[in-house]
């Protein structure tokens, strides 16, 4: 075999590894990119979890129960509360909106934000909060919260929560 020969060869075999590298990096990419998601999503459902499990302390459940309902007779320390229950959800919810707009997080999770925020913007003392505290925020995230609290406002009032529990309890909760 010619020098040339083992040029060539060696060419070729090089040109190979390059392809060969080529394609695992694509697969590694490609796996950095699912585990990013994976790690925003357990991110965003630890924050939401351990927000919930605080809210179950009875204190912050009784101003929970009347922020959401928009009782007026909260004082100024249980408002002051409720503002910064709302501030807390508020800023989860932004930075759910900012992660899926970045392709950080996953659609379906994206959904499920967005089923969340109809269903706690239908509350009109939530709402409330979110006209006060709307200018603490970005525009874009703005104007998403502020064309649900138009949809919501709009839409007939939500039944009792506690009152449809007790509801589908008697009824053996159907799950459809």
């Amino acid at each position: 075999m010619t020098l040339e020969e083992i040029f060539y060869v060696s060419q070729s075999v090089a040109s190979v590894a390059v392809v060969g590298s080529l394609i695992y990096l694509g697969l590694q990419v490609r796996y950095a990119e699912r585990s990013q998601r994976g790690i925003m999503q357990q991110g965003r459902a630890d924050r939401t979890s351990q927000n919930s499990l605080m809210l179950a302390d009875p204190v912050l459940a009784r101003i929970w129960q009347k922020g959401m309902a928009g009782d007026s007779d909260l004082t100024p320390l249980e408002f002051t509360q409720w503002m910064l229950i709302c501030r807390s959800a508020f800023l989860s919810g932004e930075d759910s909106f900012i992660q899926h707009k970045t392709g950080l997080l996953a659609p379906s999770a994206y959904e499920s934000y967005v089923a969340g925020a109809r269903f706690y913007m239908a509350m009109p003392g939530v709402r409330a909060a979110w006209k006060l505290s709307r200018g603490q925020f970005g525009m874009e995230f703005r104007d998403f919260c502020d064309a649900i609290v138009s949809e919501m406002a709009q839409a007939a009032p939500r039944a009792d929560a506690h009152t449809e529990w007790n509801k589908l309890v008697a009824k053996g909760a159907p799950v459809a």
